[in-house]
C-alpha cells in the first residue's frame, strides 16, 4: 500500500476515488469526506487527509486531523475520525495511514492522538497505546435499517409517551429551516444558549455556512406559534453514518418537549434518507431515552516526545479528576465555589 496526504479539496479524478470509498467504507462520516476541507467547525491546527490506497490504487482508509506543528489529533471519542473500507487489509491500511501521520508531522512530531469507531489492534502493533471509550465518552447509536417504527418501539417508555402526547397536541411545528430570516432567529437562541452555558459562541459566518452546505449538514427546528423554540444540528456522509452535532433551545419553552420531537423527527428523516447508523454523540440521560445501544469507540496515541511527557501530564490530569470525583459532595461544592471566586 502506499499514501497521500492531502491539504485542500481533492481534484475530479480522486473525488471520484474518494466517494467510492465511502459508498463501501465502514462507518463513514462527515469528517472523513471532501467536505471536511471546508466546514466551518474544524479548529486547532492545519487541516490534512491521509489517503491509504492498495495495489488497485482504491483507497482502503482514511484518516483526517489537524496538526497544530506539534500534535497530530484526529477526532474525539465521540466523533472517530477514520474509517475502512470493508474488505481492506487492515493492519496494511493502518500501517500505511502511520507512515503518512509521521510524514505530515516530521521531525518536530510529539504526539499522534487518533480516534476510531472500531477496535483496530494494527495500531497497538505499531506502538500506540490503546484506550476503549468509558464513561461519558461512550456514544449512544441507532441501527437505522431497523427502521423508524421499531426503533420507536425501543425508546423509553417515558420518551415514546411524551412524544405521542406533544404530537397529539400539535403545539409544536417541526420542520427543516428554510431561509436567512429563521437562520438569524435561530442564531440568536445559539447565542443566548451559549451565553447561559458561559461558552463562545460560533460566529454568525461559520452559521450561515454550515446552513449552506445542505450535502453534508441539516437543521431542522421546532416553531411554537410561529416562534422558534428550538433547533438541532446535524452532520453526515449520505448513506453512511448521521451524527447529533448539537442543540440549542430556549429554556422557557422546554416544558413542550421541542428537543424530544426533533430527535424523533431526526430518526424519521435519516431513515427514509437511507443512512445505515444515527450517531447521538453522546450517552447521558437524555440521549440513552431514544434507545439503540452503547458503542464504545477506541483511542491510539502515539507520544514520541522526551520522556513521553504527554502521556504524563495526562495521567496525572486523570489522577487529579478521579481523585475529585471520589471527594464527598461538601468538598466539591466548596472547591467550584473558590474555583469561581478565582476566575
Amino acid at each position: 500500500m502506499n499514501y497521500k496526504i492531502l491539504s485542500e479539496y481533492p481534484n475530479e479524478d480522486l473525488l471520484a476515488k474518494w466517494n467510492d470509498f465511502l459508498a463501501n467504507a465502514r462507518f463513514p462520516t462527515h469528517y472523513v469526506t471532501p467536505n471536511f476541507f471546508v466546514d466551518p467547525f474544524v479548529r486547532g491546527g492545519e487541516r490534512f487527509v491521509v489517503l491509504a490506497f492498495d495495489e488497485n490504487e482504491k483507497i482502503a482508509a482514511i484518516l483526517s486531523g489537524v496538526d497544530d506543528g506539534r500534535k497530530i489529533v484526529s477526532g474525539l471519542f465521540v466523533r472517530p475520525q477514520t474509517a475502512f473500507r470493508k474488505d481492506a487489509d487492515k493492519r496494511q491500511a493502518a500501517g500505511t495511514l502511520l507512515a503518512g501521520l509521521k510524514a505530515k508531522g516530521g521531525e518536530r512530531l510529539e504526539l499522534i492522538d487518533l480516534h476510531s469507531w472500531e477496535q483496530i489492534d494494527e495500531f497497538k502493533d505499531l506502538d500506540f497505546l490503546g484506550e476503549r471509550a468509558e464513561g461519558a465518552n461512550t456514544i449512544i447509536m441507532l441501527d437505522l435499517t431497523k427502521g423508524a417504527d421499531r426503533i420507536f418501539k425501543e425508546f423509553s417508555q417515558t420518551r415514546r409517551n411524551e412524544i405521542r402526547k406533544f404530537l397529539k397536541q400539535n403545539q409544536v411545528l417541526i420542520a427543516e429551516i428554510e431561509n436567512a430570516d429563521e437562520l438569524a432567529e435561530l442564531y440568536a437562541i445559539h447565542r443566548d444558549w451559549n451565553e447561559r452555558k458561559g461558552n463562545e459562541p460560533d460566529t454568525f459566518e461559520s452559521f450561515k455556512l454550515a446552513f449552506e452546505q445542505k450535502d453534508y449538514r441539516k437543521i431542522f427546528i421546532a416553531k411554537h406559534d410561529g416562534k422558534i423554540i428550538a433547533g438541532s444540528y446535524y452532520r453526515f456522509c449520505a448513506g453512511g453514518v448521521i451524527e447529533y452535532a448539537a442543540n440549542n433551545s430556549l429554556v422557557e419553552y422546554q416544558k413542550l418537549r421541542p428537543n424530544d420531537l426533533l430527535g424523533w423527527h431526526s430518526i424519521e428523516w435519516a431513515c427514509r434518507a437511507g443512512f445505515a447508523h444515527y450517531s447521538m454523540g453522546g450517552s447521558h440521560l437524555f440521549l440513552r431515552r431514544f434507545g439503540g445501544y452503547e458503542l464504545k469507540t477506541y483511542r491510539y496515541r502515539l507520544d514520541r516526545s522526551f520522556l513521553r511527557i504527554h502521556n504524563l501530564k495526562e495521567n496525572v490530569r486523570n489522577f487529579g479528576l478521579k481523585t475529585y470525583r471520589n471527594l464527598p459532595l461538601s468538598v466539591k461544592t466548596r472547591i467550584k465555589q473558590f474555583a469561581g471566586k478565582v476566575r
